[in-house]
This record gives structure tokens, sequence and C-alpha cells, in this order.
């Protein structure tokens, strides 16, 4: 599902073009179900840049690969928060392009590629 169809699926309590902490938290659950409602209060906080209580398509967008990584590595049986996801998703890109490669992605679960 692409990050666009899934940000309209979710805006649908009222339509107005941005997910509200709850539409956020529905999304994030339908996609990984180990990580609490804590943590994700958490990355909504992180990712609301402009601070209205509400995350843009765009805000949205940037939490799409946190929380694909997070749900990767818990279906890998990989001990991982949120934060720790984050953090090692930092540390993975070596390139510093904000994306992780195939390349990037298998050193971080495996230790070399």
């Amino acid at each position: 599902m692409f990050v666009k169809q899934i940000f309209e699926k979710f805006n649908n309590k009222n339509k107005n073009g941005k997910l509200s902490l709850d539409e956020f938290l529905e999304a994030v659950l339908a996609f990984s179900l180990n990580i609490s409602e804590e943590e994700v209060t958490q990355m909504f906080k992180e990712i609301d840049v402009d601070g209205d209580g509400e995350l843009s398509s765009d805000e949205f967008a940037s939490s799409v690969d946190k929380i694909e990584f997070h749900a990767a590595m818990i279906g890998l049986g990989k001990e991982c928060t949120e934060e720790k996801c984050a953090e090692m998703l930092k540390t993975a890109d070596v390139d510093g392009d904000g994306y992780l490669s195939f390349e990037e992605f298998m050193v971080t679960i495996i230790g070399e590629f």
C-alpha cells in the first residue's frame, strides 16, 4: 500500500487532510502490533513538525519508514523499541540519504553483508 493510500484510508474521521493522534494510532497499530500506545504518541509528537496536533501527508510520510523498520525488526524477533529503532536507522544510514539501501538494512540485521 502506498503512503498516500494509507494516509487517505486512516484520515476517515473528519476528512480534513490531516491525521489526528487517534487516526495515526489506528494506522500504526494496523501495521505494527508490537508497539505501545505511548511509543506511538511519542512518535506522533516527534513528527508533528509544525506542532498543530495533526499530521499533514508530508509529516505522515516521514513516519512510514520508522514504522516499517520497527515492524520488520519485531518480525525478525529482534528486541527493538521505537527509540532504539530510530537510533539504529540513523546509524545504519551510512550514506546519509535518509533511506536504507538493501545492503545497509542487511548490515543492521545480520551485522555484515
